[in-house]
């Protein structure tokens, strides 16, 4: 199973956000173990970094980044993913390029706690606990 791994989900993780830890870190374990092939978003990178050295400074969010490599991949995004993301019918713009990289990447589900931004996403979204391999 191909899984698209929202940003919000790493966060809980990594800032230890409770009560969504556990169901979150189920998912990134499920990566890390090759359970299921994790993506990331490109867009994610950047905004992981930017939130995360707020918490922990930079060199921690450089180490998680390295990290997060280690076990997913980043999903594709081109101009065709933005202009896809521009037309589409996800009202925010940021969830619209999620929703962009997951079709141009083939995944099979978005990993979000996010769910009411995805109602209208051509690819499936569930919440971590809701997904299973």
């Amino acid at each position: 199973m191909r899984v698209l791994i929202d940003t919000n989900v790493i966060l809980d993780v990594w800032l230890a956000r409770e009560p969504f830890l556990m169901d979150s870190a189920r998912i990134l374990s499920a990566a890390e173990n090759r359970l299921i092939c994790g993506f990331i978003c490109p867009t994610t990178v950047t905004t992981l970094h930017y939130l995360v050295i707020k918490e922990k400074g930079d060199n921690k969010a450089r180490s998680l980044l390295q990290s997060l490599l280690s076990i997913c991949e980043i999903g594709s995004l081109h101009r065709s993913g933005i202009e896809i993301a521009l037309k589409s019918k996800i009202g925010d713009f940021e969830d619209a390029v999620i929703e962009a990289v997951a079709l141009e990447t083939k995944v099979d589900i978005i990993a979000t706690r996010n769910l009411p931004d995805f109602k209208h996403s051509r690819v499936p979204a569930k919440e971590p606990h809701q997904i299973t391999w």
